[in-house]
């Protein structure tokens, strides 16, 4: 039953394709809800904010920084418009997540 339930989860990681990333049991993906984020990915390491101007809308931007990797969820109207994960380069997410 365990590994018909983790086969099910890489299943479902790899169909979702680049726009998503599990945290934990939990997946967020484009145009989750950001209460949906939080819930599932807690706060935050660092957000950036960027303000709106005649071309393009308010946005923030979400980094998490993960033991192997660095997630960034990029925010628009309280909205995931994208999710990106790579692997933490030289251990950077590690120093980061240990000065908390």
């Amino acid at each position: 039953m365990k590994y018909a339930l983790l086969i099910a989860l890489l299943l479902l990681a790899a169909n979702a394709g680049a726009g998503s990333v599990m945290f934990g049991k939990h997946l967020v993906s484009k145009g989750d809800a950001i209460t949906s984020v939080r819930d599932a990915a807690g706060t935050p390491n660092k957000v950036d904010k960027i303000d709106a101007d005649d071309s393009s809308p308010a946005m923030e931007i979400w980094t998490y920084n993960r033991p192997e990797s660095v997630v960034t969820i990029w925010i628009v109207d309280r909205k995931v418009v994208q999710v990106q994960e790579q692997p933490a380069a030289d251990g950077a997410a590690k120093t980061s997540s240990a000065s908390k």
